[in-house]
């Protein structure tokens, strides 16, 4: 295998797959990526940790065609590290791969195809068409409610359904819930449900461009995105999904209106004085005016006041600031609205649309 290329166009090819790539693989060749020529002008890359898989392509002047696995890590900080350059790549027999650019040359130990995982093929589902827009606001307001805790392993994923021309992700970590719908050009009668892992959601977040479209297609027990040149293959989560719609309060005794960017920086500012142990900030709603204080034992206090519009009662209520700052930070809209019902039920966060909320649990106060 013999062929020359960019360095640009390697490294970008490279930084799609190699995330997916385990340091710390059970078998030797899933700690590599597979380069296969595919005619005299293009290079296909595969990563996968036999959960995920990620496979691009990429334009190159093969003048041998064939194929070989390398070192994924090792070559990314190779070329990544290199100057603008043409990087000439060859394969020996001995599976010993040389780099040779205008000043230097590099050597690594690669590893024959035959052993690496193959990534699931199309099957005849037509996959649905989406915009990237789209989906990004959707995983960039919902992937942060993930959760990390292992052996809730049903809730360390995305809810995905596609429905009546509509498009729902749902995540939840069990203390917050963020659900988001938009309207896609799908067809009416096209039925699909499944819990996408986070890892697959994180890679395919850093994929897509908002721009052009993202193919959806199911597989057996696996989900498949296509981004351009690039295609990403995931297992899908096992289990049943909590009943989200039991989770969203169905009441609201006090609205408040806020500056969005007012309030992120109040919640900040006020977290900067809790503890790992005093993880809570207050929020009191007084008339036109929302109260943000903290205050921990040998650390100290803060208190800011924020304009409001307020609709029905008074109330204070705790909420850890992190779970805040999530959401807050991830939003577009100028104006936000904060639902409450009371000091011990959970709050909603919205925006101007009906499409988005989020839910999360309140924090005892001390």
């Amino acid at each position: 295998m013999k062929f020359t290329i960019p360095r640009s166009g390697l490294q970008r090819a490279l930084s799609k797959v190699v995330g997916v790539i385990g340091s710390r693989a059970t078998l030797p060749v899933l700690a590599n990526v597979l380069l296969e020529s595919e005619g005299k002008d293009t290079l296909s890359l595969v990563g996968t940790d036999l959960e995920l898989g990620i496979s691009t392509k990429t334009s190159a002047d093969v003048s041998e065609e064939g194929s070989i696995t390398v070192p994924a890590k090792r070559l990314h900080d190779i070329v990544r590290e290199l100057p603008e350059t043409t990087i000439c790549f060859s394969v020996a027999k001995n599976h010993n791969i040389t780099l040779e650019t205008g000043r230097g040359q590099f050597k690594i130990m690669g590893l024959p195809k035959d052993d690496f995982p193959k990534l699931p093929e199309a099957d005849e589902t037509q996959p649905v068409e989406v915009d990237q827009s789209v989906l990004r606001e959707c995983l960039n307001l919902t992937s942060f409610a993930i959760s990390h805790d292992q052996t809730r392993y049903v809730l360390s994923g995305t809810l995905f359904v596609l429905r009546n021309g509509e498009l729902r992700l749902i995540a939840t970590d069990g203390r917050r819930l963020s659900f988001i719908k938009r309207q896609v050009d799908i067809p009416k009668n096209y039925e699909f449900e499944a819990i996408v892992p986070a890892k697959a959601v994180n890679e395919l977040g850093k994929l897509l461009e908002g721009v052009g479209l993202v193919k959806i297609a199911p597989l057996k027990n696996q989900l498949a995105f296509e981004v351009g040149e690039t295609r990403i293959v995931t297992r899908l989560i096992e289990g049943r999904f909590p009943n989200y719609e039991q989770v969203i309060p169905k009441e609201e005794k006090t609205k408040i209106s806020l500056d969005r960017e007012a309030l992120l920086s109040a919640i900040r500012r006020a977290a900067l004085l809790t503890s790992v142990d005093t993880q809570v900030i207050k929020l009191d709603v007084l008339g036109d005016k929302l109260l943000v204080s903290s205050r921990t034992p040998n650390v100290g206090e803060s208190q800011e006041e924020l304009g409001a519009k307020l609709s029905g009662r008074e109330i204070a209520i705790g909420f850890n600031p992190q779970y805040l700052i999530d959401v807050l930070k991830n939003l577009n809209d100028d104006e936000i609205f904060l639902c409450l019902t009371d000091p011990d039920k959970s709050g909603v966060v919205k925006g101007t649309s009906d499409d988005y909320l989020y839910v999360v649990m309140p924090m005892q106060l001390v």
